[in-house]
């Protein structure tokens, strides 16, 4: 099973949402898929979908998907890696009106040695059918719980540098 958490972000994530969609629709994908909608206007006519999920409900969702999709929100792939889940992160884009600004874009290059990283929509279905494979390219210790810990301990580092600022 697929998992997919587009977040509680206003903007719509139809591009997403619309592209796991497609790649059930043709067969590409051929297990099943649920999706956390948020804001989406797109309503998928072959996953399984719901607007908003609660915060265990979503770890229960991850904790059984075979793959986990996520936008670029850090809290949403922080909460994958602590399960360990090695996530596909498609981040927010603004050309696509997804975001204010392409700050998931340019975390999402940050972390790309923890993550499997999709800005090309396209390369989607290529990325989680592989993704056992592409997994074992990152190279060991990538997820678990205790890589989660470290990584949230930089990440809070990161962000008192910022606040500071």
């Amino acid at each position: 099973m697929i998992f997919c958490t587009v977040g509680t972000h206003e903007d719509p994530f139809d591009r997403l949402v619309g592209e796991l969609d497609r790649l059930v629709a043709t067969g590409e994908i051929t297990e099943p898929v649920h999706i956390q909608t948020g804001y989406s206007k797109l309503v998928p006519a072959q996953c399984t979908h719901e607007a908003m999920i609660g915060f265990d409900a979503v770890q229960d969702w991850m904790r059984r998907a075979r793959v986990v999709v996520t936008h670029g929100g850090p809290a949403s792939i922080m909460q994958a890696l602590a399960l360990g889940k090695v996530p596909v992160v498609v981040p927010r884009q603004a050309k696509f009106g997804e975001h204010v600004d392409d700050h998931q874009v340019r975390f999402s290059r940050r972390i790309a040695d923890r993550v499997l990283v999709v800005l090309d929509i396209a390369e989607l279905g290529p990325t989680i059918r592989e993704h056992a494979a592409r997994v074992a390219s990152l190279g060991p210790n990538v997820g678990g719980p205790e890589r989660a810990r470290a990584f949230a301990l930089r990440l809070d580092e990161l962000c008192a540098g910022l606040v500071k600022r």
